[in-house]
């Protein structure tokens, strides 16, 4: 597997559906925010700021560019990126660790930088304990 190009596509994904990078029942881990989220909870994330209403990315969705700085393999199937997101209501760094199995996303750990001014929806806001890190 070329992790590179797979990761450089997760971060510019040009209209495709984003559940197409995870496996089903993947997890994504966001500490800065206590945060657990599904595939589903990850697609939610996206539409509330890049994604058309047929789940694809859309560039007209949203104001959002990610820069990708840094591509590393940490070995045993983990991945780390480094990314920088500019948009009206947010910049900063992103720190994103995969771990990849079969070719798809299986489990996903994110760090932002700055954190304090993350803007979290609220239906995020309203997640459930069992949904807490």
């Amino acid at each position: 597997m070329n992790y590179k190009a797979f990761l450089t596509e997760y971060w510019h994904p040009k209209g495709t559906c984003i559940s197409k990078f995870f496996h089903e029942k993947a997890l994504s881990y966001l500490h800065d925010s206590n945060e657990i989220l599904t595939v589903q909870d990850w697609i939610e994330h996206f539409k509330t700021t890049a994604v058309d209403e047929k789940g694809e990315l859309s560039e007209n969705a949203c104001d959002w560019h990610t820069t990708v700085d840094r591509i590393a393999d940490l070995g045993n199937d983990n991945y780390m990126t480094i990314t920088f997101h500019r948009s009206a209501n947010w910049n900063g760094f992103v720190t994103s660790i995969f771990t990849i199995k079969d070719g798809l996303i299986a489990e996903l750990h994110e760090y932002y930088s700055p954190c304090d001014d993350n803007i979290v929806p609220q239906w995020r806001t309203d997640l459930k304990d069992a949904e807490r890190i």
